[in-house]
């Protein structure tokens, strides 16, 4: 019988490099639809702490999913187990990251004064990128995926038993059929909770424009097509507005 194993052969690698594409194309969708939209320096930096804190997470996935099916069982079951992994990792695994992102890390930082991890997506601008802050807060992500992944490897492990019939049952059921079997665990499980997944940390890690901000975004794009109009407002290649050609109250 054929086996359905995450890295048997290079199909199967190709399959997982093509869900890493399908990650960054779901970022720029959302980006695009953004209203107000980062800008796109920042934008990128928040997309790449993304895409590397997604690769650990699969990382984290496939290795629970190989040890879960050494623990006993048909070798054709780790494909099983990785949905298993993904959809507890996509729930559980999602919850536990933020919960210790917004009330461990960024609530610690505050307490303590110190600004790289005081509110995740800040990384100095809008004047510069500051990547030693970007650095940091993707080591602290990073940290946290592994270990919130930690907790439910810990979970599968401890359920490993009642879990194993359903994986077996899925075993049979695509006997013969392996490529079937890895498509359905890397592609067909994983689309739908993965867009949910993404969004949401998305959305989380990106940095909330507070009101100046928003005004002065607006401000930025309410130039008008009449140069003589006194409303027009100069912007400036940093970025700033010229205050004197700002509206007059």
């Amino acid at each position: 019988m054929t086996v359905c194993n995450l890295f048997a052969n290079p199909l199967a690698i190709f399959v997982q490099g093509a869900l890493g594409v399908a990650v960054f194309s779901l970022l720029i969708v959302k980006w695009r639809c953004e209203r107000p939209r980062r800008q796109f320096y920042v934008w990128i930096f928040d997309a790449l702490k993304q895409c590397i804190a997604a690769a650990v997470q699969h990382a984290c996935n496939v290795a629970i999913a190989a040890i879960a099916r050494s623990e006993g069982g048909e070798g054709d079951e780790e494909c099983g187990w990785y949905i298993i992994s993904f959809t507890i990792d996509a729930v559980l695994g999602t919850f536990l990251s933020l919960i210790m992102l917004k009330y461990v890390v960024e609530v610690t930082a505050r307490k303590f004064n110190y600004r790289p991890l005081i509110e995740s997506g800040d990384y100095g601008q809008p004047d510069n990128i500051n990547v030693k802050w970007w650095g940091i807060q993707l080591g602290s992500w990073i940290l946290i995926n592994v270990l919130a992944r930690g907790v439910c490897g810990t979970i599968i492990f401890f359920l490993h038993n009642p879990l194993h019939p359903f994986v077996a049952w899925m075993t049979r059921k695509f006997a013969g059929h392996s490529m079937l079997y890895l498509l359905l665990s890397m592609i067909g499980t994983p689309t739908l909770l993965n867009i949910i997944q993404l969004m949401i940390q998305d959305t989380v890690l990106m940095k909330r424009s507070r009101p100046q901000e928003l005004h002065e975004m607006e401000e930025q794009c309410e130039v008008s097509l009449f140069p003589q109009d006194r409303h027009s407002i100069n912007i400036s290649e940093a970025g700033e507005i010229s205050p004197s050609l700002l509206p007059k109250e």
